[in-house]
């Protein structure tokens, strides 16, 4: 256990205080009956035995109390002395515990850059970014405006493009927007491109992925999704293409009647005369069954 000054101090005087009483207490003792006796001053007066007994009773007593009472002091600061280590080892252990969770932390996001760099952002966004996002419209349009740049930049590598259209995306349903002037068709365009051209696959199905349900509506993307069901070798991008054509078809319904259209008109056009059974297959399968096809041929104006 730490000692303080305190309790030194009260030690100290504690001792002093036993010897104190225990000199006085044998300086009062009687004179031994074989010493000779002096010559006494006629104003000292000569105790009894009895009386001495008492004086030495008494001495003793307060002796008692006094050791008694510098014991509880001792008691008393020594508890609060613990209490005070008590609670700086407490807090000490809180911190420890805050960096370790802190470290922990870190070393998941890290974990999480490496099994999915697309995402990566996340863990790089400050804490009260969806709040800003929402009441700062300055803010929101900046970031907005430097995800589009980075999009668009070919000197960014195509995952970070990518990352930056997928939060760029991100930013628009936090705003709870269909539409956003920075995410139009050139950037889900140009990332479409990318995929087209790209030898990587996780890279390509990411990128298809994120663009496959854009609210942007542009024949333009159609022609893209159309070369990737046709020529793609890959059965799970071919999929998520016919897709990406079948939701062109339906989100141009509420908004573009030319375009629903066009659409019906360009989903008939690949099904009916693709010579690829896999293509023509993918598309029976997102269309659903005959009544999808009947529905096309109405609004293509068949």
């Amino acid at each position: 256990m730490t000692i303080n000054k305190g309790t030194i101090a009260i030690t100290i005087a504690t001792l002093a205080l036993v010897i104190s009483c225990y000199g006085t207490f044998f300086k009062n003792q009687p004179s031994s009956p074989n010493k000779p006796k002096q010559q006494l001053s006629p104003t000292v007066s000569i105790s009894t035995p009895a009386e001495y007994q008492q004086s030495n009773e008494a001495l003793i007593d307060e002796l008692s109390k006094k050791v008694s009472s510098l014991q509880r002091k001792v008691a008393n600061l020594t508890l609060h002395a613990n209490g005070s280590y008590q609670q700086q080892d407490t807090d000490e252990f809180k911190e420890l515990v805050l960096d370790v969770l802190e470290e922990k932390q870190q070393q998941e996001d890290e974990k999480r850059r490496k099994q999915n760099p697309l995402y990566s952002f996340y863990a790089d966004l400050p804490e009260d970014y969806d709040l800003r996002i929402k009441s700062e419209p300055d803010y929101a349009k900046q970031i907005n405006s430097q995800l589009r740049e980075q999009t668009l930049d070919p000197s960014i590598s195509d995952l970070n493009r990518l990352a930056a259209l997928s939060q760029l995306q991100m930013n628009m349903y936090i705003l709870n927007k269909s539409t956003m002037p920075e995410y139009d068709y050139e950037v889900v365009g140009n990332i479409l491109n990318l995929a087209n051209n790209s030898s990587d696959e996780k890279f390509k199905i990411q990128a298809v992925e994120l663009t496959t349900q854009t609210p942007v509506l542009d024949y333009r993307l159609a022609e893209q999704f159309t070369i990737l069901l046709e020529q793609d070798t890959n059965d799970y991008i071919r999929r998520l293409a016919a897709q990406g054509l079948m939701a062109q078809y339906y989100q141009a319904q509420n908004k573009q009647d030319g375009y629903t259209k066009q659409m019906a008109q360009h989903l008939l056009s690949v099904h009916d005369n693709t010579s690829d059974n896999a293509v023509r297959a993918t598309l029976d399968e997102m269309m659903g069954n005959q009544d999808m096809l009947d529905e096309l041929r109405k609004n293509a104006g068949y």
